[in-house]
């Protein structure tokens, strides 16, 4: 169900993931600061944030998508795709969920490429704004992809300035329920949060930025009525419905890994993960980065990694230690194996862990895991 929309968007959140994995979007630097005087900027925030009114309307949406969708490392950010995002102007209303201010805009270009739009909407620009906002002493977030701004924020905004990592500092106080923006013709809105008050487990903290490992659902926000009316549209089963981001088990395969060497977040060629998938929460993923290039991800639009589910589903990345030795993995294209559990591997993965933190890896292509006995030459190691 995640096909174009996610391929081609992936980086929507790479900004988010500049800022906040290394200092993690698709959206250049629109990240909430690592600061946390950005909350203490705003006296009158509450200590905690809570959602009294859904970010969209959801009868213009298709459906919820949950955080964590693999590319490389999780994604931070979940959303809605629409309905029929190919209108101009843009005309479904994108609304504050809580009080709070927002602090900061960007504003980008995008243009219509799906071959899904209408003939005479390929081609055309538009503008696609991301806004960050803060809720609370210790929560903040961001909405992506909004392309046109409330006439009441735009007066407040004043001058807005373009281009990828242009920061437009404000201070706009927002209401619960207000519209602040318009979404379509891109197919979806983003929305991303974290709470400093929360920290997921990572192998190894200072890769990632403070946002990222206080990632959290801005669902878990909102009062039980509308996240009911959330779960409506989502298409995830698994518990939490709303997706996670943090897999990383110490002493074990499951998390988050990087090409030994790797000094930096957004050298996405360096990562490899064993996670689950964000719709399919019961299936090991597997996400092998090295066809991407890195950088800030601009570049990086029209390649995929490898993004394999594995024949059987067994063993659990959290059960693999180094007294498993070398395991190996048959794996297929996920959206392949999800449609046919008999359709034939793409190839076998050896695995091993040579220490708490540091592994073997190795793809064979072609070769089932009877026709793999050893590593060879071509062997990688990662660590945390």
């Amino acid at each position: 169900m995640q096909t174009s929309y996610n391929q081609f968007f992936y980086y929507a959140i790479i900004g988010l993931i500049l800022s906040t994995i290394s200092s993690c979007d698709d959206s250049g630097d629109a990240a909430p600061s690592e600061n946390p005087s950005i909350h203490e900027q705003f006296s009158d925030l509450p200590d905690k944030a809570v959602f009294t009114h859904l970010p969209t309307d959801l009868n213009e949406m298709e459906v919820m998508d949950a955080m964590g969708q693999i590319h490389g490392i999780p994604k931070m950010h979940g959303g809605f795709r629409l309905l029929n995002p190919y209108t101009f102007p843009a005309q479904i209303p994108v609304y504050a969920m809580g009080d709070g201010y927002i602090y900061n805009i960007e504003k980008e270009f995008r243009t219509v490429v799906d071959r899904n739009a209408p003939a005479e909407l390929l081609g055309r620009d538009y503008d696609d704004f991301s806004l960050n906002m803060v809720y609370s002493k210790h929560a903040g977030g961001y909405y992506g992809h909004v392309t046109a701004l409330s006439e009441e924020i735009l007066e407040q905004a004043g001058e807005i300035k373009e281009g990828r990592g242009v920061h437009n500092w404000v201070s706009i106080k927002i209401t619960a329920g207000q519209v602040i923006g318009y979404v379509g013709p891109h197919p979806g809105l983003d929305i991303g949060m974290y709470d400093y008050e929360r920290e997921h487990y990572f192998a190894n903290q200072e890769m990632y930025g403070r946002e990222y490992r206080s990632a959290v659902c801005f669902t878990d926000y909102l009062t039980p009525a509308l996240q009911e009316q959330v779960w409506a549209i989502t298409a995830r089963t698994a518990e939490p419905r709303c997706g996670r981001v943090a897999y990383d088990k110490e002493g074990t395969l499951a998390g988050n890994w990087f090409l030994e060497g790797t000094t930096e977040i957004t050298q996405w060629s360096r990562q490899l993960v064993f996670a689950r998938h964000d719709l399919y929460g019961d299936r090991i993923t597997i996400a092998d980065a090295s066809p991407l290039l890195d950088g800030d991800g601009i570049h990086t639009r029209d390649i995929e990694p490898y993004i394999w589910f594995v024949k059987g589903n067994t063993p659990m990345p959290e059960d693999i230690t180094i007294e498993s030795g070398p395991i190996k993995y048959e794996v297929a294209n996920h959206w392949l194996l999800i449609q046919n559990e008999d359709v034939t591997p793409e190839g076998t993965l050896l695995i091993q862990l040579l220490e708490k933190e540091k592994i073997q890896y190795e793809y064979f292509e072609g070769k089932s895991a009877g026709e793999v006995f050893d590593f060879t030459s071509q062997s990688r190691i990662y660590v945390r």
